[in-house]
């Protein structure tokens, strides 16, 4: 059974390399692409987008981990996989991202935006989740509580559900956590 899903995707990899950029049709928040399988036997369709990823590291109380605690973070970004999320982005983003110019980013290309939740782009996180434009987060929860600080969350419209895709604890009391949002 695994085996067959490896096939059915390398199949359906080799089907559209190569071709054109699809239609998009806009459908409220979603953006889908009118790529459907050959004769669509299944009736699926294929979501062509970036996807706008989150990237925090914060103590057990909630609060961004301050610059200024010793952390393994700060010393060993390799080690963490910390280094291989910022490089794997097609953009960082900062605090002066155009809402405008990023939903048509998103619309136009794939691949992934990242945005670190730093006291400088703390307001733009609030703002990214106002708008429903996160995707992904992955978090790195220091063992440490910090008393006070910066609130990662503290703009969130409502509710919303998100799904754990992967976590990951180190030695030094460190985890990583990976959520995908759920529409």
């Amino acid at each position: 059974m695994l085996m067959l899903c490896f096939v059915i995707a390398w199949l359906a990899q080799l089907l559209f390399i190569g071709l054109p950029e699809p239609p998009v049709l806009e459908l409220g928040k979603a953006t889908l692409s009118q790529i459907l399988l050959p004769n669509n036997i299944y009736g699926l369709d294929i979501i062509l987008m970036a996807k706008l990823q989150l990237l925090a590291i914060i103590t057990l109380d909630g609060f961004l981990l301050d610059k200024s605690v010793s952390s393994p973070l700060w010393d060993n970004p390799n080690k963490y996989g910390i280094t291989k999320i910022r490089n794997h982005a097609m953009r960082t983003l900062g605090s002066n991202v155009s809402f405008i110019s990023l939903i048509q980013w998103k619309k136009e290309y794939k691949g992934i935006y990242l945005v670190e939740a730093v006291p400088d782009t703390i307001s733009v996180v609030g703002s990214l989740f106002r708008y429903w434009l996160v995707d992904e987060i992955t978090l790195f929860v220091a063992p440490y509580v910090q008393g006070d600080g910066i609130r990662l969350f503290t703009e969130i419209p409502g509710p919303s559900s998100w799904e754990m895709t992967g976590n990951k604890c180190f030695r030094s009391g460190i985890s990583r956590l990976t959520y995908r949002r759920i529409e």
